[in-house]
């Protein structure tokens, strides 16, 4: 995998004002005060470190990128996952971009984000992660859900450790009937603390780490071709966790490098789905898994039942 970001005009984002750089966010980049409520609510709220950013970007800006937002395609530019633990649509082809979104991604790299970013999450090691492995545009469709997982620990090509994500909602118009918040759970996965709605231009923020279980796990609602749309960003760390055999999902070297799916008290115990969870640690789930243990399953079954 190579890197997306490039590193000449990396340096080029890096060498224009602060100034420039914040004109494309909110009025809350300018402002100190807001900034240090913002990391006091960081480190304080649960179930883990998090905060909440409306009016992230611009009006103008966002707005622009909302009219260029990729609509979904049935090619080789969207990573397809349909399976009872995931049904979402990705894309991280950043050359490809349309030219607004390309440059909030660059934005978000920006030597002078990035130090706004170190001062709310208090992780004053933090870096970008040039080659946004996992970052990119996220669709949901009708039926699309994300089931409780954490996410990798070890990144797999730079193992650096991954400990922000960014997540920005692009939905102008959403019911919160259709489902699709964001959930954060406690440590023990016993009970959902907090739901990050869908909220236009707003943006989740949290740190990645043992116990930030999250998802949207309730199948989406919304009608036949709408989508649950979000951009998602991460940053990255030298790697500080230990290597143990003994962490969810962990693999023989100790460390999780995919995704660790769990599922919720009520959800119903299904030996096939089990399986898949047991898989998805270790790599994606495939057509041939499903065909193995969840032969029967279609994305749409848990809203037409």
């Amino acid at each position: 995998m190579t890197k997306k970001l490039d590193s000449e005009y990396l340096k080029i984002i890096n060498s224009i004002s602060k100034e420039n750089i914040e004109v494309n966010f909110g009025n809350w980049i300018k402002d100190e005060k807001i900034i240090l409520k913002l990391k006091n609510k960081f480190s304080n709220n649960q179930p883990f470190s998090h905060c909440i950013i409306n009016n992230f970007l611009n009006d103008e800006f966002i707005n622009k990128i909302d009219t260029v937002f990729p609509k979904y395609q049935n090619d080789n530019s969207w990573y397809t996952y349909h399976n009872p633990l995931e049904v979402k649509y990705a894309r991280d082809d950043l050359i490809d971009f349309p030219v607004d979104l390309q440059y909030l991604f660059y934005l978000l790299s920006s030597n002078h984000f990035l130090s706004i970013m170190k001062t709310i999450t208090g992780i004053h090691n933090l870096e970008i992660d040039d080659y946004l492995h996992g970052a990119g545009i996220h669709l949901h469709p009708r039926g699309g859900r994300l089931n409780m997982h954490l996410d990798y620990e070890k990144h797999p090509i730079s193992g650096k450790q991954r400990r922000i994500n960014i997540i920005i909602y692009m939905n102008k118009e959403w019911d919160p009937s259709w489902n699709g918040a964001t959930e954060l759970w406690n440590s023990e996965m016993t009970e959902c603390v907090k739901k990050s709605e869908i909220k236009f231009n707003s943006a989740l923020i949290f740190q990645t780490n043992e116990i930030s279980w999250h998802g949207l796990p309730e199948p989406i609602n919304c009608p036949e071709g709408l989508f649950r749309k979000s951009i998602a960003y991460y940053y990255v760390s030298p790697l500080i966790n230990k290597n143990s055999k003994r962490k969810v999902g962990a693999n023989d070297e100790g460390y999780r490098l995919k995704a660790c799916y769990c599922k919720r008290p009520k959800d119903k115990f299904d030996k096939g789905i089990d399986s898949l969870y047991k898989i998805r640690p270790f790599r994606r789930i495939t057509q041939e898994d499903l065909n193995e243990f969840c032969p029967n399953w279609k994305y749409l079954d848990d809203l037409e039942n």
